[in-house]
């Protein structure tokens, strides 16, 4: 791991010292529960500043509205950047150029950038365009007249089907399948399910990431679009003719129906789901295993299935442990009006 002197980091992260010398070398970066004599830790509560003078790290990197400590700080305005910026710069390694295996297939027609890398495995078809820089891992396929931007990075086993546009500085994890059919079939004149060509392709905008075993499925006649600088966590579906706006955020295991629409910068948090033809609005939330079966106005945060905005849920949520109390006094009432109903009943007759 490199060193730094705590000025270096503190301009590096944007940050401001406080109580320490600029001078300090700083030679690590972990945990705060396993940092080393030397070390910078990022602390995100007020009692990890507590637990740092009981560590021997040297320093620490603390967000605005947390008491100083009496070990040296940087004060940032959002500590979990911070913690990304440090890992860059302490754990960042210089990319090698080792070309193309002698093992992988190239197809003689396609056209490949400066320094690329393309491992042992890898099968690169007719037509297939590579940008600049970019490095394909084994087993990676690529199908004909796919095209792939500049200093992109394809895991092992990524499949990229026919067709398929992928932009710039995008990072494919792992068995993510992109370009596969969508799930389009029709019931034919016996009842038996008739498959309709999905004859559409995948665009993937810049700075994009895909996880692990998730999967993009082309379109049926046009394009399934993922706007520039999502991000897509491990085993997530995405159905034909999706499009997602610009820094999307979908997390592990959720799915979008075909034809959906996510807004800019929405978020589908674990688990999540989205109909088909449903409108996720600019800067919505579909909370965790909540299932948005209409459109989600812009800003609006979603829970439950079917999802209800977030404080009618919280409210009606908090109203399940009393359902016994309530059923009690539901009944008691019954009772009681049965009572009173049979009493007026006798007063009349009476009457």
């Amino acid at each position: 791991m490199r060193q730094f002197t705590l000025g270096k980091i503190a301009d590096h992260v944007g940050g401001v010292i406080e109580g320490g010398d600029e001078g300090l070398t700083i030679s690590g970066l972990r945990p705060i529960d396993h940092a080393r004599a030397g070390d910078i830790v990022v602390l995100g509560k007020r009692r990890d500043v507590r637990t740092l003078e009981l560590t021997p790290a040297a320093a620490g990197v603390v967000g605005e509205g947390i008491e100083r400590a009496q070990k040296p700080v940087i004060r940032v305005r959002e500590p979990r950047f911070a913690l990304a910026r440090l890992l860059e710069l302490f754990y960042a390694q210089a990319r090698v150029v080792t070309g193309i295996d002698p093992r992988a297939v190239v197809a003689p027609q396609a056209r490949i950038g400066r320094d690329v890398n393309i491992a042992a495995g890898a099968h690169i078809a007719l037509g297939v365009e590579i940008g600049d820089r970019v490095d394909i891992y084994p087993g990676a396929y690529l199908g004909e007249g796919v095209r792939v931007g500049d200093d992109s990075v394809l895991f092992a086993n990524v499949s990229v089907y026919p067709g398929t546009v992928i932009g710039k500085r995008v990072r494919i994890h792992s068995g993510a399948v992109i370009g596969s059919d969508g799930f389009g079939f029709t019931p034919g004149p016996s009842g038996e399910w008739y498959k309709i060509p999905q004859v559409g392709g995948v665009e993937i905008g810049d700075d994009v990431e895909v996880g692990a075993n998730t999967t993009i499925d082309r379109a049926t006649m046009m394009v399934t679009r993922i706007g520039r600088g999502t991000k897509i966590d491990n085993q997530v579906q995405i159905a034909h003719n999706v499009e997602t706006g610009e820094h999307v955020c979908i997390v592990a295991q959720s799915g979008v129906a075909g034809s959906a629409r996510i807004g800019d910068r929405a978020i589908l948090a674990a688990g999540a789901g989205v109909l088909d033809h449903v409108t996720v609005g600019k800067g919505a939330i579909v909370g965790s295993r909540a299932s948005a079966h209409r459109d989600v106005p812009a800003g609006e945060t979603v829970i439950g299935t079917p999802a209800i905005p977030g404080p009618t849920f919280v409210k009606a949520y908090s109203l399940i442990p009393r359902l016994p109390e309530y059923r009690k006094k539901l009944k008691a009432l019954e009772e009681r009006c049965a009572r009173l109903e049979a009493e007026l009943s006798s007063h009349r007759r009476d009457g």
